[in-house]
């Protein structure tokens, strides 16, 4: 009798770890302009700063939170940073704003999922718009 009841805890319990490394796997992460400066950049879920500008980055975004992150879609906050360009982007001056963010698009990224388009939008002339990443 206890050893049937051995095999069915450890039964329990590999289900549950199977459950959990599952959840794990299916959790996308975001490489965004990395994918072009990087030769095998991880994708980080979470992440607390994203550029969406990849060739100049007179547009990016930090101290980014989360208030959700699942297998298909992100929504975060945090600031934005945007480059005026006047009288040019060399000698611009980059502006602040309270930003939302979303990070949608889930593709399968070289064996990993990876959320792919930005979505943003905050308090400013030219305040939202999207940008969407290649894989890595």
């Amino acid at each position: 009798m206890k050893s049937a009841a051995v095999v069915l805890v450890v039964s329990v319990l590999a289900a549950a770890a199977a459950a959990s490394s599952a959840g794990a796997t299916r959790s996308p992460g975001f490489v965004g302009c990395r994918a072009y400066t990087a030769a095998q950049p991880a994708p980080t879920v979470r992440p607390r700063s994203i550029v969406a500008a990849c060739a100049d980055a007179n547009l990016y975004f930090t101290g980014l939170r989360w208030s959700t992150w699942s297998a298909s879609r992100a929504v975060g906050t945090g600031i934005a940073h945007q480059n005026d360009c006047t009288p040019n982007c060399a000698a611009g001056r980059f502006h602040t704003y309270p930003a939302h963010v979303t990070l949608t698009a889930p593709r399968a990224c070289g064996g990993k999922r990876e959320l792919t388009k930005l979505t943003y939008r905050f308090a400013a002339k030219f305040g939202s718009g999207s940008e969407t990443f290649r894989c890595r």
